[in-house]
């Protein structure tokens, strides 16, 4: 017995000794002096310490007692009612000796009153060290055992097939640390199937102890957590997300999208199924994709090129009687008036590619095989993308990640290590008032103004931007005159890239770049936001000189781009009307030069919604082929404020529009 793991039994020592006496046969008990011959108080101790002992027998989980030896002939009959009365109990802990490596003592020898002596044999055994601890000990074991247990009934191997997919895949936040773990636990698992519902017990007792602390209890770690949330159902995006909650780092950033093996080759077979194979490979869209039914405008250079183009010039035609006249200066015009009164008429059209615009920038993108089905909630088989997947600002994104207040009559933002290097540096956002009085890090809240800078950034973190906000609420409280805006380079720290810059007020952003390095204690004026006294916004910049050659995807900014088509978003294509509109405005040589996304989930049908895990992995990892003349340029969500100023030119006269989206 030994040498396995020994444990106890549910019956009480008191128990067993009487059970011991009254089974020893009257003829080899008799009373000496006081008491019979074995009722001693030695082997009284033994039996309250020891006599539950069992070892387990790990193949066929059968116990073995201190009485399965082979006794006297006179006590059979006595080690069988004990050894038959132990195996009738189920094991309740481990057995650990606490006080003595010796329980009991051998034998005693008594001097009778002629002077001799008769020896006492008693029962004791040797403990090995092995078996040896204390009540801490005990009580851990118990713990073990329990949640072994409660462990093996709430984790399935489904879910540690599941994660280990996702530590594979490098998509699980300090996943490696669990795989070896895992690995021990799901042979575990397999292990569990094969016990008889009997056996359970002592299987689980012998498995606590041979796994240890960790594994036994991996239902109360992190990872346990994780996969009891798998096991119980919940979505797997919102199981990890919970976990990274409790264990990533605020600025961890997941490499990966959260999807396994098994989910990839359901959402293969559904998408064959469905005949959407041929629909996954995607390009850049050109012009002669387009039909002119799903054209708004399109330059007269490029108007050939669309399909069933023969009714363009006659479309065109039908206008030039009514051709706008007299136009001598720029006007606001809302966008339904434009597209209605104005852009009929249009020969050509310019964009002002304002700063504004910098997260506007968007491309078509069309399918490989023009003859696969849609695969998208419209009927046709064409998407699109913006510049790092969104329609909006990042910058105000950022700002109110951080708490600062974005909705506001007048607010000043900057930004700044937002590239691959990490730029320490600690730049400040300074605004001077009116009346001379300056907002920043160490006067943060102006009362007079109800300007207040609401987030300030000291220590930038690495592969973070880091952001500040100068913002003012109400301009019914401001002071009527100039606000200038500057940039502090407070602690210089290495970062030579400069920063960039919001102004916003009216429903408009206007943005600015300096691309350059500050030295320490530089001032950077930005800006000059005037209020007068009918409580109206002007802006004069200081910047434009210095940063006037900035591009982006190969057209200048602060210039007006000859725009060659003009058309709404494909979800609002002909009889179509899913979800948002967007308009596009796609610019002569204009270049996307970012890794873009084929398609998003909110495009696809409901069909492929079961598999949209996969579907999003496939379109964050799915190449879009590069296309000669790409359509790409600036596009609007029509549920988002935007001023876009266009040039337009019709047959005999060419006009500036501030046109409202």
């Amino acid at each position: 017995m030994a040498d396995k793991m020994l444990f106890r039994v549910d019956c009480d020592g008191e128990d067993l000794w009487n059970l011991y006496l009254n089974t020893i046969p009257s003829e080899i008990n008799p009373v000496f002096r006081e008491k019979r011959v074995f009722d001693c108080r030695t082997c009284h101790n033994f039996f309250r310490h020891a006599a539950n002992m069992v070892a387990i027998d790990e193949n066929t989980y059968e116990l073995t007692t201190l009485f399965d030896c082979e006794p006297h002939d006179d006590m059979k009959g006595v080690f069988k009612a004990l050894r038959e009365h132990i195996k009738m109990h189920e094991i309740v802990d481990v057995f650990i000796g606490t006080q003595y490596y010796t329980i009991g003592y051998e034998f005693d020898r008594v001097q009778l009153e002629d002077g001799s002596i008769i020896r006492f044999p008693h029962f004791y055994i040797d403990l090995p060290r092995k078996h040896f601890g204390n009540e801490i000990d005990v009580a851990e074991a118990r713990t073990n055992r329990t949640v072994l247990e409660s462990s093996s009934n709430e984790i399935s191997l489904e879910a540690i097939d599941t994660v280990l997919e996702l530590i594979a895949a490098n998509s699980l936040y300090r996943g490696t640390e669990w795989e070896g773990i895992l690995e021990e636990f799901k042979k575990h698992l397999i292990k569990v199937k094969s016990v008889d519902e009997k056996d359970l017990n002592r299987f689980y007792w012998i498995q606590s102890i041979k796994l240890g602390p960790i594994i036994s209890r991996i239902k109360n770690k992190s990872i346990g957590a994780l996969l009891v949330d798998i096991s119980s159902g919940m979505p797997l995006d919102a199981a990890v997300e919970k976990y990274e909650k409790i264990t990533a780092s605020t600025n961890y950033k997941r490499p990966k999208p959260i999807f396994t093996k098994a989910m990839l080759e359901k959402a293969e077979k559904k998408i064959d199924e469905l005949g959407f194979t041929d629909s996954l490979p995607r390009r850049f869209a050109v012009m002669e994709d387009l039909s002119v039914r799903d054209v708004l405008f399109a330059n007269r250079d490029v108007t050939p090129q669309l399909q069933d183009s023969e009714s363009m010039f006659d479309r065109l035609r039908e206008f030039t009687k009514n051709m706008a006249k007299n136009f001598d200066r720029a006007q606001d015009i809302p966008v339904n008036d434009f597209i209605e009164n104005i852009l009929p008429n249009a020969q050509e059209v310019e964009l002002y590619l304002n700063y504004d615009l910098e997260s506007n920038f968007v491309s078509l993108i069309a399918p490989i095989n023009k003859d696969a089905p849609s695969m998208f909630k419209w009927d046709n088989l064409f998407s699109w993308a913006y510049k790092n997947n969104i329609a909006d600002s990042m910058m105000k994104q950022r700002v109110k990640a951080m708490g600062g207040d974005v909705n506001v009559d007048l607010r000043f933002s900057i930004q700044w290590n937002d590239h691959y290097e990490w730029d320490k540096n600690d730049l400040d956002a300074h605004c001077t008032e009116p009346d001379g009085h300056e907002i920043y890090y160490e006067d943060k809240e102006s009362k007079r103004t109800g300007g207040w800078l609401d987030v300030d950034i000291i220590d930038p973190k690495k592969d973070k931007p880091a952001v500040e906000n100068i913002r003012y609420k109400d301009k019914s409280k401001m002071i009527p005159g100039d606000y200038k805006f500057r940039v502090h380079q407070y602690t210089y720290r290495g970062g030579d890239r400069g920063f960039k810059a919001e102004i916003e007020f009216n429903g408009r952003i206007y943005n600015f770049k300096y691309p350059f390095k500050l030295r320490h204690k530089e001032y950077i004026d930005v800006a000059t936001v005037n209020l007068d006294e009918n409580g109206n916004f002007t802006i004069k910049s200081h910047l434009k000189e210095q940063v006037s050659n900035i591009s982006e995807w190969g057209v200048n900014y602060n210039t007006f781009i000859p725009v060659s088509l003009i058309c709404f978003s494909p979800n609002h294509w002909g009889d179509n009307a899913v979800g948002n509109k967007h308009l596009f405005f796609m610019l002569k040589d204009c270049v996307n030069e970012d890794r873009v996304n084929p398609w998003f989930n909110e495009f696809l049908t409901e069909k492929l919604m079961e598999h949209k895990k996969v579907m999003e992995a496939l379109g964050s990892v799915a190449k879009v082929e590069e296309s000669p003349n790409q359509l790409s340029g600036v596009g609007f969500s029509l549920t988002k404020r935007k001023k876009v100023t266009l040039k337009v030119k019709t047959e005999n006269i060419k006009r500036v529009f501030n046109v409202v989206i």
